[in-house]
């Protein structure tokens, strides 16, 4: 979905465009089939290429800490190489406690793996993976924009870690973006609005419907907290 498809959501793109070049999180939940992914998508491809990397993440293969440090590396990871073996030189510079490969899939193609040893810490690792982007940026003076699709995923890891480190280390981030994509609205607006949750307030959440007129914004607090500051 793509070009005139999105005719009817000019205003989404822009505000979705205007979020990541403020580095600002924001939760964005709906229905499946609704377009939130591409709309997402859309948005990064109008992020100006010389100023920014963007990382997609697709949580929704995942089932572990261990998948979801895998699938973040992999992302970011590809999101600044060209090539399978560009992509995995570049691994090897950026995640130490992980150990990249080049294997084949499935349609026969070559693809970039992480290993985990099996008795490795998960902490420090995820520590890594999540730094990674706040890194990339400060060393190359870029911005850096990243989306987890399926949120809702880390729900099924059997603890709340994912979300207990994403707490510490993104509100530190300056030059990082945040869209965390979920079809689950329930579980979304609980990790967000549960003060009992490790990412309560954590940022906005948008509801996006089937045309522009049925997304808006349910709490700002982004905007909130930013008032209040001054």
């Amino acid at each position: 979905m793509s070009g005139e498809a999105f005719c009817n959501r000019q205003k989404e793109l822009a505000d979705l465009r205007r979020a990541m070049e403020n580095a600002e999180k924001l939760f964005v939940f709906s229905e499946r089939r609704y377009g939130k992914t591409s709309l997402v998508r859309a948005a990064l491809g109008k992020l100006p290429r010389k100023n920014f990397i963007s990382a997609y993440v697709d949580l929704w293969p995942t089932d572990s800490e261990g998948t979801f440090v895998a699938a973040m590396a992999r992302a970011i990871t590809e999101s600044m190489s060209s090539s399978v073996e560009k992509a995995l030189e570049t691994a090897k510079k950026l995640f130490g406690s992980l150990s990249p490969s080049v294997t084949v899939n499935e349609e026969g193609k070559p693809t970039l793996a992480f290993g985990l040893a099996k008795h490795a810490r998960i902490d420090p690792v995820l520590e890594e993976v999540l730094e990674t982007p706040a890194k990339i940026a400060a060393k190359g003076g870029l911005r850096v924009a990243v989306v987890l699709d399926e949120f809702q995923q880390v729900l099924e890891y059997g603890s709340d870690r994912v979300e207990r480190k994403l707490r510490s280390v993104i509100q530190a981030h300056r030059q990082v973006s945040y869209v965390f994509l979920g079809s689950r609205k329930h579980l979304i607006q609980k990790m967000v609005l549960d003060r009992n949750r490790p990412l309560y307030r954590a940022g906005d959440i948008i509801r996006l419907g089937r045309s522009r007129r049925s997304i808006g914004r349910l709490h700002s607090f982004a905007v909130r907290r930013r008032g209040e500051a001054n």
